[in-house]
């Protein structure tokens, strides 16, 4: 499986910004960052979220531009890429999957953010969890024990219960044959180009930070994008949660084509 070969090593410093960089023409187009490189400190360095995304995602978006010219990959969107791949194709898996995952975590956060949600999102982490502060050790603690690389998840079923889950390498919960069932809602980059410069081996450290600039208007939204089963509340949860059933529920702002062209959500 071939990932674009870049090393963790500080950015050579110039004045840019990430609305200076283009993808190659191509299906797919590189995720607009909202923000310049320095809007996350000082919990994300700039030279970090510099490298993240022009070093990694950028690649990504062109190695996968590449890489589905000609198959019957072009012309669908991330979601049906997922449900459609053939497990022989893993270059587009792991293209596909690096970039919908990082559109993902980048339109998860934003400078001068942070704190709690609220509303019915909060109500169901407090009662699915037992509270907000269980809920991000448990988050750290499933994002910590990941072996290599990988991605950790909130998901919401059909009912709107929440359950955190773990992805390996650049795979997204609803990748066939995951057995992942339900709506993503927030994801955090657990490779070691998300953090290594700024904390090295912390990974504790570098979960818990996180939670210091996630978009909860942003998760709210998703959360409250779609219609809830009846649900009655059980325990709270407080495991890393694998079904065995495909996923049924997408995104809804995950799908959409902007002028015959992938975007992130």
């Amino acid at each position: 499986m071939d990932v674009p070969a870049t090393p963790i090593m500080a950015v050579e410093k110039k004045d840019t910004k990430p609305s200076d960089l283009k993808a190659i023409e191509g299906a797919f187009q590189l995720y607009n960052l909202p923000f310049d490189y320095k809007a996350l400190e000082p919990y994300v360095d700039a030279n970090t979220l510099e490298l993240h995304y022009s070093k990694y995602l950028l690649p990504y978006v062109n190695a996968l531009n590449k890489a589905v010219i000609g198959t019957k990959y072009e012309v669908l969107d991330y979601l049906n890429i997922f449900k459609n791949l053939n497990y022989s194709d893993t270059d587009i898996r792991n293209y596909a999957g690096a970039v919908y995952n990082h559109n993902f975590y980048f339109e998860s956060i934003a400078p001068k953010a942070g704190g709690q949600p609220t509303g019915e999102l909060l109500d169901a982490i407090n009662r699915d969890f037992g509270s907000f502060d269980l809920f991000i050790q448990n988050f750290s603690e499933a994002s910590i024990k990941i072996n290599g690389s990988g991605w950790t998840w909130l998901l919401s079923d059909k009912y709107g219960k929440l359950r955190i889950i773990t992805t390996s390498n650049n795979d997204a919960p609803q990748m066939k044959g995951l057995g992942f069932k339900g709506v993503p809602l927030l994801c955090l980059d657990m490779w070691e180009h998300a953090y290594y410069l700024k904390f090295q081996n912390k990974k504790k450290e570098y979960a818990n930070t996180f939670f210091s600039i996630i978009n909860w208007s942003k998760i709210e939204e998703r959360y409250n994008a779609f219609p809830k089963s009846n649900y009655t509340p059980t325990s709270p949860v407080s495991t890393t949660i694998v079904e065995d059933s495909e996923s049924d529920l997408v995104p809804l702002e995950n799908n959409k084509k902007i002028k015959n062209k992938r975007t992130s959500f």
